[in-house]
């Protein structure tokens, strides 16, 4: 569970093949970077339904424009650049600005749908994957990544619903396209599902391990001496005592913590959860939390903390 090379074909391998129309390395190869992009998204968005979606929007657009990538070696630059533009885009949005340029340095020609699906290299899979989804998402779908509707308000126009069930079902259509583009990686690379589920495991282990007697040592063992504590966007601070004072007053408190959902890829994981608080003490803690643990030889050694008012709307994945 630290640094080392990576298992199976390297990305700029996996994006040759997906640039080839093969899904299945498309998926390994998002699946991959899936929590190092969703990190990403909490540094810019905060913890949230924003950066999840800023993620799914990035696998979409992949989808869309990896057969138009020219440089396989600049592959995760590439998918970073997109996250980072869908992340500018949600900001937009909640200063109601129309979300506009997902792609980087590529014009915006927008044909109709079959021209548009005709062009892209998975266009097989892509059409598979739209006929599976229940028509009202399959159509608000079809409509905002592959037509010529970038507005919210034109969407809702044209459905005749409101921009409300809009929002929720584009969400809902990406987040079943992303499960379906990540069960691909399954059927290539079942040693590099492995690797992150075992490290799913261990956090899963490590974390609900803070709600029993006498395992407080292990859980902070696991974080360097001069772990790097970030909270939010502050600057960070150095020392694994930081966290460990923290945890120990929590515990002393009675605030449990139960692990929602949890990305493992390589060096990064993201773990999601709630705080419960004791009866007596209700809002010692917000609910709703969300931890970026980056390792190296074993050890976590940045640690970056998301805190939310809310505790997190988590399907399994």
């Amino acid at each position: 569970m630290d640094h080392q090379a990576p298992i199976g074909p390297t990305d700029a391998e996996l994006a040759v093949a997906a640039r080839g129309g093969d899904c299945a390395y498309l998926g390994l190869l998002l699946e991959r970077h899936r929590a190092p992009l969703y990190a990403a998204a909490l540094r810019v968005l905060g913890y949230g339904p924003e950066a999840e979606d800023a993620v799914h929007d990035t696998f979409i657009i992949a989808l869309r424009h990896i057969g138009e990538l020219k440089d396989p070696q600049a592959v995760v630059g590439w998918l970073f650049t997109v996250l980072h533009r869908c992340c500018l885009g949600q900001l937009r949005r909640r200063r109601r600005e129309v979300l506009t340029a997902e792609v980087p340095d590529r014009p915006d020609e927008r044909p109709s749908v079959e021209e548009r699906l005709e062009k892209v290299a998975l266009r097989e899979w892509v059409w598979d994957a739209l006929r599976k989804l229940p028509e009202p998402l399959q159509a608000t779908a079809m409509l905002r990544y592959f037509g010529s509707y970038p507005s919210y308000e034109e969407l809702a126009a044209i459905l005749a619903v409101p921009v409300g069930t809009v929002r929720s079902r584009l969400s809902e259509a990406k987040r079943k396209l992303a499960e379906m583009l990540l069960e691909t990686a399954g059927l290539v690379d079942p040693d590099a599902r492995l690797q992150s589920r075992q490290h799913q495991w261990f956090y899963d282990e490590l974390f609900r391990g803070l709600n029993r007697a006498g395992e407080r040592d292990r859980y902070l063992s696991h974080f360097a001496e001069d772990l790097h504590l970030v909270r939010g966007g502050g600057k960070p601070v150095v020392g694994r005592s930081f966290i460990a004072q923290e945890v120990i007053e929590d515990n002393e408190a009675g605030v449990l913590f139960e692990p929602q959902r949890i990305l493992s890829a390589r060096n990064v994981s993201v773990i999601e959860g709630r705080f419960v608080n004791p009866p007596e003490d209700p809002f010692h803690c917000p609910p709703g939390v969300s931890f970026v643990v980056f390792r190296r030889d074993s050890k976590a050694r940045r640690l970056h903390i998301h805190l939310s008012p809310r505790p997190p709307g988590i399907d399994d994945d």
